[in-house]
């Protein structure tokens, strides 16, 4: 049953808690169905539907709560197909590295899940100053985790299609010592079972997409993933994104300045996606990633450089980079 109401019958409820100013009236009605059952703490993704800390009233225990909204013209039909994938999916995944999902609440106008909460994203862990010290120690494990719950997903036949530093939520201590790294936001995933491709291109964080997808490739694999966590690796080590810009044929100019224009030769197949690669004219050779990744040891170096192979069917898959020697505990 859709749900409306004014700011005074909002001030009437019992659990309407006037000290979260960061809620406008629209969120606070939206959110109304939570209201009974959870203490609404504050907005901690990037958007308002994103992420939101919230705190169990009956158990204190804390969630982070996610909103999915049915579009007005899919209201008559049910919960979309879309939603009803993402769901199947997190309520799936069992792994130590991918976030758990605790709680579906559905209502007429959305769908909220409630998920463990951890108290941070890799985002910004990655550009605390006060934790950079740390950081550096953690490096490794932070990546062989992220991976090691990658190549569960892809073990189970499932694409994420979005990571970045944003998607990925760690717990750490009072010392800044991490505890738990885990993959989230499975929104955009799919499983790869028939009907298979085409795929949508329309996915992810331009700055962390496969140059596959870039240059409009609707027929891709669990390479694309590899890719987007290559990205992370090189992040975590120099202190920003590796690309930059949301302009596809902008990200693959860098793409190319740093790993070298592709040819058939290096990249079989790479001319039937798109007929443009020529237009990164003049033709550019690969740069030597030792020294765009001064900080990082050889072996380091041997796996990013496989984890950014322009050519998808080349790229180290998550488990072999999971048992690479850089990752070995």
């Amino acid at each position: 049953m859709s749900v409306s109401m004014s700011m005074d019958d909002l001030r009437a409820l019992r659990y309407y808690d006037p000290s979260i100013p960061k809620f406008t009236p629209n969120q606070k009605r939206i959110l109304y169905p939570m209201f009974k059952d959870f203490e609404l703490i504050e907005i901690k993704g990037r958007k308002f539907s994103d992420l939101i800390k919230c705190r169990q009233r009956f158990t204190g225990q804390l969630v982070a709560l996610k909103i999915l909204t049915i579009p007005e013209n899919e209201k008559k039909n049910g919960v979309p197909h879309s939603i009803l994938n993402h769901i199947s999916i997190v309520r799936y995944l069992n792994h130590p590295n991918i976030v758990r999902l605790l709680q579906v609440i559905g209502t007429e106008d959305d769908v909220f899940l409630t998920f463990e909460y951890l108290n941070d994203s890799l985002k910004r862990y990655l550009f605390n100053p006060l934790l950079f010290g740390v950081k550096k120690v953690m490096q490794r494990s932070l990546l062989r985790r992220a991976l090691s719950g990658l190549a569960y997903c892809h073990s189970q036949n499932i694409l994420h299609r979005n990571l970045s530093p944003y998607n990925i939520s760690i717990q750490y201590c009072e010392d800044a010592v991490l505890n738990e790294v885990k993959l989230t936001d499975f929104t955009a995933a799919i499983t790869m079972e028939p009907p298979l491709p085409p795929y949508s291109i329309n996915i992810g964080y331009p700055r962390y997409k496969a140059p596959e997808i870039l240059l409009g490739s609707t027929n891709y694999s669990t390479a694309v993933d590899i890719w987007s966590m290559g990205c992370i690796f090189a992040e975590i080590f120099i202190g920003k994104p590796l690309f930059h810009g949301k302009d596809a044929p902008k990200i693959l100019a860098q793409i190319f300045c740093l790993l070298g224009t592709p040819t058939e030769e290096t990249w079989p197949g790479v001319s039937s996606i798109c007929n443009f690669v020529e237009a990164f004219d003049p033709p550019t050779k690969p740069k030597d990633l030792a020294l765009k990744f001064p900080g990082i040891d050889p072996a380091g170096v041997d796996l990013v450089s496989k984890m950014l192979c322009l050519c998808p069917n080349s790229r180290i898959s998550a488990q072999e980079a999971v048992n690479h020697p850089y990752l070995r505990p």
